[in-house]
């Protein structure tokens, strides 16, 4: 008996130092553990998703990809998928599971490595809310001890809510609705049994289960789960029959629509209005005008011209490559490209090599395809040139020891045609970019940054600055209409030098090809982009005049009190130049093209409204509203006639001018070429009463394109092939005249009215009661020469 009575004393002893132990222990790692409010105020970062107009998905911003899902709409399937994975008994444990922790320690010892975990959901939303990711004993306690506290003030339903929604899945995804939509490209509710299994079997490791990393590691990982769903009643015997025998096919993760200069000005606009930290955490939602279809439509058209121009560049060096290594090289074109159509698009370059040439004939081979290409007219750079260019003396040499021709082993371009064929190309030293505005519903239409333009580079609608040469002397050209003249008032084409104040150099302007017309009608001159007459022109306005006139323009900048400002020799970007012209095709209104049309947070609330302001009559309807700059009407800037005519103008430089090729179009439009000296910059601005949009080409280093690069060849082919495009099922409007605007026919050569020997006569536009009233002399009259009744001729305003 006394024996019996020390064991129990001893036994006694040890309990009540095991129970003092534990409870010391407790009160050790319990004493600093992180507060539950973390899992009560769950806001976590979510996706911010941008729709277009139509509700269509076309980019998203995020740090963590997730989408909040409500636990009533995550399907049941997909739940006890999870439970059958991760914790069977979740619903009948209180936080930890001794008997699974037990299992795991057991079958982790036999392995010598740790090949199962013990830890129930609940201890998993401990670890991944409130603690690290640490592997450690003391780790281990703290989460047992969250896990029971997490258990007592939260419902199980509220715990596989917060375990489902915010758990790593692989591929970007945090949450089953980011996993739904990154492996399948569907919603929660359109998932299948085997899909559920799939999303189901990630967390144990989503490195090395994901379908898109290791497609039958992850089949293998699905069926496991299928059979523990069926095992633990979680699911039928043939559902579970039929889920494993469904083909496990992953989507492609979606390139964003969004894209090229558009995407970079959404999000600049987006960042400046909220923050970078606010767009990629807090689930906004994103409405922009983007209409994908036009925007790939401006992107074909900027390299396809692009293409266009380089054919007629010189030929440069190509890369030689050694016979030996063309089978590797072979082999890795045509694993890039086995998935594509043989023949490139017709906006497309694909790498290629010769290996055979015929008098002068090309076979090149692609990788998975022989093409024979006649024999190319290519002109080659010159050696000179390259060293204009700054190349290196070993470069030179190197040039010098291969002839001017084509030989074995060269890789080449080649661009797809129209007829499914191919075509020599090269990549393009040319660059060029585009801006569409839709005038009718006030938004940006599209905008294309560059020939390959990558998100967040040079964007050249916004970034470059260049001189926009002719395609600047519209604004002239209205400031004349605007201080008096009409597109009637004859001014005079001919020679003129001007002298330096500062040195004995002195400035002789030319027009194109050195030809004068003499005294000629403003709109003559303006269709037919004379230098000489625009000079004189801005000397008749005055340029202190002018320049106060450019303020209504949204140009961005503050131009130079010269002359050469009447030829465009000042630089502005293309943003801010078609902007700029959008006044004129707005009957002379100013307002903001919208890019983003609503924001909404996480909650469905409006924290951002955008209406144009040439669709806004009363904007300021709630504080939302009337908080956005871009909630405003338009502002009446230039005289609604005196854009009428200065548009009017503009429709005879395509019909009769130098931007004759965009009557292809074949529909009213107005618009204006412009070249800078040595075709440096090429442009072309144009709209009708529905589009507006401008084109630059040139380089990125501003040097020559070639005598041939002007506006109308090297600006308007992409502005036609485009506004082709941004028309298709418009119907044909012409611009409407506001009221006091009249028609007179007149002398197309005099500005006056017909007279008995007129050879060509026009139908003009004016402002009611200017009009000319005098009659055009026969020829053999002699004709009284009277000064100007504008402003003084040779009043600069300096």
């Amino acid at each position: 008996m006394r024996i019996l009575s020390i064991i129990a004393k001893i036994v006694l002893s040890f309990s009540i130092i095991a129970v003092m132990c534990i409870t010391i222990g407790y009160l050790l790692f319990s004493s600093n553990l992180p507060k539950l409010t973390a899992l009560s105020d769950y806001q976590p970062p979510l996706v911010s998703r941008v729709y277009n107009s139509e509700g269509e998905l076309i980019a998203e911003y995020a740090d963590e990809h997730r989408i909040l899902t409500p636990f009533e709409q995550i399907p049941g399937p997909l739940k006890k998928a999870f439970l059958a994975a991760e914790d069977q008994q979740f619903y009948e444990h209180p936080g930890i599971n001794p008997a699974r922790i037990l299992s795991a320690a057991l079958a982790n010892l036999r392995a010598g490595q740790t090949v199962q975990g013990g830890s129930t959901i609940t201890q998993q939303v401990a670890k991944n809310f409130l603690l690290s990711s640490e592997r450690s004993y003391t780790r281990k306690i703290r989460e047992a001890i969250l896990a029971y506290r997490i258990e007592e003030a939260f419902s199980k339903d509220e715990i596989l809510y917060l375990y489902l929604n915010h758990i790593y899945l692989g591929r970007g995804s945090y949450g089953v609705a980011s996993a739904a939509w990154r492996y399948f490209h569907k919603p929660l509710d359109e998932l299948t049994l085997g899909e559920c299994a799939t999303i189901a079997g990630l967390p144990k490791a989503p490195g090395k289960y994901a379908p898109h990393i290791n497609l039958e590691k992850a089949l293998q990982r699905r069926n496991t789960i299928l059979h523990l769903m069926r095992d633990s009643g979680y699911a039928e015997e043939a559902e579970v029959e039929a889920a494993l025998n469904e083909p496990l096919e992953v989507a492609e993760l979606e390139t964003p629509k969004l894209n090229d200069a558009y995407a970079d000005l959404v999000l600049r606009q987006l960042t400046d209005h909220f923050g970078l930290k606010t767009l990629r955490r807090q689930g906004l939602t994103i409405t922009v005008p983007l209409n994908p279809k036009m925007q790939e439509a401006a992107i074909r058209a900027v390299r396809h011209n692009v293409l266009e121009i380089e054919q007629r560049q010189f030929y440069r060096y190509p890369v030689n490559h050694a016979p030996e290594t063309w089978s590797e090289l072979l082999e890795s074109w045509r694993k890039a490209r086995e998935d594509k159509p043989v023949a490139p698009a017709t906006d497309e370059l694909i790498p290629a090599l010769v290996v055979k040439l015929t008098n002068g004939d090309l076979t090149v081979d692609d990788g998975r395809n022989r093409w024979q290409l006649s024999k190319p007219s290519w002109t080659w750079k010159s050696l000179s040139q390259y060293q204009e260019d700054g190349a290196t003396a070993e470069q030179i040499a190197a040039f010098r020891k291969r002839s001017r021709s084509w030989i074995a082993g060269d890789e080449i371009r080649l661009q797809g045609t129209e007829k499914g064929g191919v075509r020599l190309a090269q990549e393009p030293s040319i660059e060029s970019a585009l801006y569409a505005i839709d005038l009718e519903k006030g938004t940006v239409l599209a905008r294309v940054g560059g020939y390959d333009y990558q998100a967040a580079g040079f964007d050249r609608v916004h970034q470059a600055m260049r001189q926009p040469g002719s395609a600047f002397k519209p604004f002239l050209y209205a400031s004349a209409l605007a201080n008096g003249s009409t597109p009637a008032t004859i001014v005079m084409d001919t020679p003129v030098v001007f002298d330096s104040e500062q040195s004995d150099e002195f400035w002789r302007p030319e027009n194109y090809k050195d030809n004068f017309a003499g005294p000629v009608p403003l709109r003559n001159a303006l269709e037919h982009s004379r230098n000489l007459a625009s000079i004189k022109v801005l000397q008749n306005i005055g340029i202190s005049r002018f320049l106060n006139d450019l303020q209504i323009y949204p140009m961005e900048r503050q131009f130079p009190s010269q002359l050469a400002l009447a030829l465009g020799a000042t630089e502005v970007s293309l943003e801010a130049l078609t902007n700029s012209y959008a006044i004129m095709a707005s009957q002379g209104k100013r307002w903001e093209p919208v890019s983003v049309q609503q924001v909404q947070d996480r909650n469905g609330n409006t924290l951002h409204r955008s209406v144009s302001g040439n669709r806004c009559q009363v904007c300021h309807v709630t504080p939302t509203m009337s908080a956005n700059d871009a909630m405003r009407p338009a502002e009446q800037v230039l005289d609604p006639v005196d854009s009428f005519l200065i548009t009017n103008m503009m429709k005879g430089v395509i019909e009769r001018g130098t931007g004759q090729r965009a009557k292809a179009l074949n529909r009213p439009a107005a618009g204006k070429t412009g070249t800078t000296n040595k075709q440096v910059d090429a442009w072309f601005m144009g709209y009708t009463p529905q589009i507006m949009t401008g084109v630059w080409t040139g380089r990125d280093t501003p040097t020559p394109m070639g005598r041939r690069e002007t506006g109308a060849h090297a600006a308007l082919p992409a502005w036609l092939e485009s506004m082709q495009a941004f028309h298709e099922g418009r119907p044909v409007e012409d611009f409407t005249p506001p009221e006091d605007v009249e028609w007179v026919v007149i002398d197309a050569k005099t500005g006056l009215l017909p007279g008995p020997d007129s050879e060509e006569v026009f139908l003009e536009a004016f402002r009611s009661g200017t009009a000319p009233s005098e009659e055009s002399p026969a020829i053999n009259s002699p004709i009284e020469s009277k000064p100007s009744e504008d402003a003084g001729f040779f009043e600069l305003g300096l």
